[in-house]
């Protein structure tokens, strides 16, 4: 039992060909993000409290 439905939306079609840029855009966000953390960590908490002996 197979379901298959065909879209012949031009719409549709020019949307999948045009590639997934929001996917691309929403990883390298998030990526920055990350980076910005660690960083802000490293700058504001890790160095200031000095060598730990």
């Amino acid at each position: 039992m197979q379901n298959e439905e065909v879209h012949e939306d031009p719409a549709v079609e020019e949307i999948v060909r045009a590639g997934p840029h929001g996917t691309w855009a929403v990883a390298g966000v998030a990526t920055f993000l990350v980076v910005l953390i660690y960083f802000l960590f490293y700058f504001l908490a890790y160095l200031p409290r000095g060598a730990v002996e």
